[in-house]
């Protein structure tokens, strides 16, 4: 941390800190040291063992040296950015805060529930929260579920995912996956742009068009052939509910194998929401509410914090009839 309370109460920076008295965590109150040398800046830790679950997470250089940047950047362009500002109305500290934007900073693996806490203490008490991901967490081929529940969804940027280094912001949009992982991405130098407005951006490219082509579609049949195959665990759910409906999972009507551009949520559950979608007539709410019960009764739960999981239903909703006509048109033809 670059903050620390002295015994009067006043919050300095360690780079500030011209003494040595005692310095206090702005989170628990326990004291903290400081630390600065010639490779790392200065900066406060606790003492080995200590408890708090504000801010004893150990930062790393990377870390430590990205918030002062978002600080610089941010203030070169705005007012009011503020670096691990403590929030009256919330135990929780973000890296930087501005008005009612909270930027985190990530750059170390951290517990899901932990991540899920944070956020939805955020948006419950009505602050914007902005993710960036250090290297170490950027994504390779496929996306990590750690990476998955940091990313966000839009109608302009669909799933998208913000990463960081002391160069530039990088933004992956219309993430999907599929038969392949492929996305949008641009960037912004720093001290380019205010970052308010990189963080409301809205005019990107569009998603990469999807063709439901018969190639596709039976390379889809073929990987779920090679899983029931290997008694893959993650599809045996789905293997006996088609079973319970007197149904073979590689024998639906062809428009479920449709390519989806929210496969990235559901994963082959998708055919569950298709096959629901076709036998109760398009009844959306009771679609919603049985897909939402199998998911339950398999014990999937919902891992993407940032996004609202009543919207993809509905976008899954829709994508079903496009698929379901366009299916039809192709069999006229």
């Amino acid at each position: 941390m670059l903050f620390a309370y002295t015994e009067e109460k006043k919050l300095i920076t360690a780079s500030a800190r011209r003494d040595e008295k005692n310095c206090f965590c702005p989170d628990c109150g326990e004291p903290v040291i400081c630390k600065a040398g010639k490779i790392k800046i200065p900066h406060f830790a606790h003492i080995s063992g200590s408890n708090c679950f504000g801010l004893s997470e150990g930062e790393t250089q990377e870390h430590l040296q990205l918030k002062q940047l978002f600080l610089d950047w941010g203030s070169r362009f705005e007012c009011g950015w503020k670096m691990e500002e403590p929030l009256a109305d919330l135990a929780q500290r973000p890296d930087l805060l501005q008005g009612n934007l909270a930027v985190e900073i990530q750059c170390s693996v951290i517990n899901g529930s932990r991540l899920a806490k944070r956020i939805n203490g955020y948006k419950q008490k009505g602050y914007q929260n902005w993710w960036l991901l250090g290297q170490k967490l950027w994504p390779a081929d496929r996306l990590t579920h750690l990476q998955r529940q940091f990313c966000s969804f839009d109608q302009v940027k669909g799933i998208h995912l913000w990463l960081l280094e002391k160069d530039q912001l990088r933004l992956l949009y219309h993430i999907y996956e599929g038969e392949q992982f492929s996305y949008r991405e641009t960037c912004w130098p720093s001290y380019s742009q205010s970052l308010n407005e990189i963080f409301q951006s809205t005019v990107f490219e569009r998603p990469i068009p999807l063709f439901p082509t018969i190639e596709k579609r039976n390379s889809w049949k073929l990987a779920l052939s090679m899983k029931l195959v290997q008694k893959n665990p993650k599809i045996r759910g789905l293997q006996h509910y088609f079973y319970q409906e007197h149904r073979h999972l590689l024998f639906l009507p062809e428009w479920m194998y449709f390519p989806s551009r929210y496969f990235f949520f559901y994963q082959e559950d998708l055919l569950v929401f298709r096959y629901l979608f076709q036998k109760e007539a398009k009844n959306a709410s009771l679609i919603f509410q049985k897909f939402l019960a199998y998911r339950a009764e398999n014990q999937k739960e919902w891992i993407f914090h940032q996004v609202d999981q009543q919207e993809i239903l509905e976008r899954l909703y829709l994508e079903a009839i496009f698929c379901q006509k366009k299916a039809k048109i192709s069999a006229i033809r």
